[in-house]
């Protein structure tokens, strides 16, 4: 019996409304994925901060970026105070600088500040930054640090972290030190005095004033700069001293032939900033005693 080789199946396309059907199907397929292909991503913004701790009157920067997903006209990053019994963002912080920014960054009223970016293209990446400087009234308290792409409904509000602001009156506290030795000898004797201010932090201190006083009649030689004097004081000024600095004047008492007797020098901190929480150390004196042109002795 003869036997031919089988032949292998093959499938056949589908004839009339049956293959009409598959080609709409797939054309739709086609058709929607390369919709679903061609949506960019949907816009997120990203955000730092330069500390989640920030003292009443300090700064507060925050960097951002992200990534528009549609053209977006007159675009912007906007910041809010969620979870907060402290205010909205607007009422507790003022904008200190900023930048990417395409116009002057603005406050919304009763909301927060905004960064204007300008019009963004579908895939345009965006960034930038904000410093904002917290009220010096600000009680302590926390909220949570909220941001948005705002453009055209813009995306949704998202939480970032959690700041944490601190009252604790800034303070520097200043120690006022004097010194004074005898120098004598038959030739221009004089009392010679040192005035050391001394800043125990914990901030700068600034606008320092330190003035010394002293028996009316005297007279103020070798005065260092930055110091003046007046008929009975010695008047020392400091733009800035550092937590820890010392800040140190001379001046010189001569002594004359008839100059006998008790001199005494009061030296106090007048003057500066931020609050100075101990006057304990604010004032100090040294007395010398002239028994002689020649002799002299000082406590």
């Amino acid at each position: 019996m003869k036997r031919f080789a089988s032949s292998p199946h093959r499938s056949r396309p589908p004839r009339g409304p049956a293959r009409a059907w598959a080609l709409f199907v797939a054309t739709l397929l086609a058709v929607a994925g390369t919709q679903f292909a061609l949506a960019p991503a949907y816009a997120v913004s990203h955000i730092s901060v330069s500390s989640t701790t920030v003292a009443a009157g300090e700064t507060l920067t925050i960097d951002f970026n992200g990534t528009a997903d549609t053209p977006r006209a007159g675009a912007g990053e906007n910041f809010y105070a969620g979870s907060s019994s402290l205010g909205s963002l607007d009422a507790l912080t003022t904008i200190e600088s900023c930048g990417g920014n395409t116009a002057p960054c603005v406050e919304l009223a009763g909301y927060g500040p905004r960064v204007p970016l300008g019009d963004l293209a579908g895939g345009e990446a965006f960034s930038g930054s904000i410093t904002l400087r917290v009220d010096p009234e600000t009680p302590a308290g926390t909220f949570v640090l909220r941001y948005q792409l705002y453009a055209n409904g813009g995306e949704a509000t998202a939480n970032g972290p959690t700041i944490t602001i601190t009252n604790t009156p800034a303070e520097a506290d200043l120690g006022v030190h004097l010194n004074a030795q005898p120098r004598v000898g038959i030739l221009a004797p004089y009392l010679s005095y040192t005035l050391r201010t001394h800043n125990n932090g914990p901030e700068t201190a600034t606008a320092v004033t330190v003035t010394a006083t002293l028996p009316a009649g005297r007279t103020i030689t070798g005065l260092s700069p930055g110091c003046t004097a007046a008929p009975g004081t010695v008047t020392c000024t400091y733009a800035d001293l550092a937590d820890g600095a010392d800040a140190v004047a001379t001046f010189r008492v001569p002594i004359g032939i008839l100059d006998f007797g008790p001199t005494h020098v009061t030296a106090v901190r007048t003057a500066s900033s931020p609050n100075d929480p101990n006057p304990a150390n604010d004032r100090d004196d040294a007395t010398c005693t002239t028994l002689s042109i020649a002799l002299a002795s000082c406590a």
